[in-house]
């Protein structure tokens, strides 16, 4: 119970020293919200990271406080993941050092140091250690989901700003204000940055390295290749509005041909079963008091 009581007063002394001196730094969206003259997004953003809660520097407290070597450890394949996750990797580190320690901790206790426990603790220990991973891996799968999703509108979108006459800059800028999702948002960058003097180029390229999805870096492409060799763009859109529609008509098909795969499972484990004892099970029963 001491070694208890003095690791969480010592826990409890890092993150008040880390909440009383934490520094604020200007992110690179708040930069060109600065530049922008919107005031208002400014002044929220230092406030919203002001109420973070103490949950999350609790979270952060391990990977804060291990030293390098633990540290690049804890780091193990959780780089790439990050961009697309939400999670920052203090985060998944200090959840992957919490996990690992806690779920072998947890069993021990719980079964009070028996054989299973001592048993359990190592593939508790990689389950722990995998489990960031399978967090941040599943929500950066669902971000390059709605990515995807947007695609199809957002290059209709862009179809009819070109029929209407506008160029492609105007026609790129309304698509981004109206694309859905976390696809606009990410427009909406690529069309801040050309503003603030980088090339159509460059801010595509900056956009594909942000979200590799195939199917946006194949829209940017098309754009490129159209105005660089002087095809029309409203055709290149119409082209390729038809091919993400049929293509994602072929996956939703796949998906489909797939569920009667997936049911089998529960079919044959959980249902059947349940059928066979609900049916079956008072006969027996009955037989069984008949004859004994």
């Amino acid at each position: 119970m001491a070694w208890v009581l003095g690791a969480a007063a010592l826990a409890l002394f890092f993150i008040a020293r880390g909440r009383r001196g934490a520094t604020i730094a200007e992110t690179g969206i708040e930069r060109l919200c600065r530049l922008d003259g919107d005031v208002a997004r400014v002044a929220d953003a230092p406030r919203k990271n002001r109420s973070a809660s103490l949950r999350a520097v609790f979270l952060d407290l391990p990977y804060r406080a291990a030293p390098p070597s633990i540290r690049r450890g804890l780091e193990a394949g959780l780089q790439e993941l990050v961009p697309l996750s939400g999670f920052a990797l203090e985060r998944l580190a200090g959840m992957r050092a919490w996990a690992v320690a806690c779920l072998p901790l947890a069993a021990l206790l719980l079964l009070r140091f028996s054989p299973v426990a001592i048993t359990a603790a190592p593939p508790l220990a990689a389950l722990g250690f995998m489990l960031p991973k399978f967090l941040a891996s599943r929500r950066r799968r669902r971000y390059l989901e709605s990515v995807r999703g947007g695609l199809p509108q957002t290059a209709d979108l862009l179809y009819t700003c070109v029929l209407g006459g506008r160029n492609l800059d105007q026609s790129f800028r309304g698509a981004a204000a109206s694309a859905p999702g976390p696809l606009g948002t990410m427009l909406q960058q690529a069309v801040r940055e050309m503003e603030l003097g980088a090339s159509r180029d460059e801010a595509f390229a900056r956009l594909t390295q942000r979200c590799p999805l195939p199917e946006l870096s194949s829209l940017l492409r098309s754009i490129l290749e159209a105005e660089r060799r002087g095809h029309a763009l409203s055709d290149t859109l119409e082209v390729y509005s038809r091919e993400i529609r049929l293509r994602r008509r072929d996956e939703l098909r796949a998906e489909v041909a797939k569920a009667p795969l997936k049911m089998l499972a529960p079919l044959v484990f959980l249902i059947l079963p349940a059928s066979v004892l609900l049916t079956v099970g008072p006969t027996f029963l009955a037989t069984l008091k008949n004859v004994f």
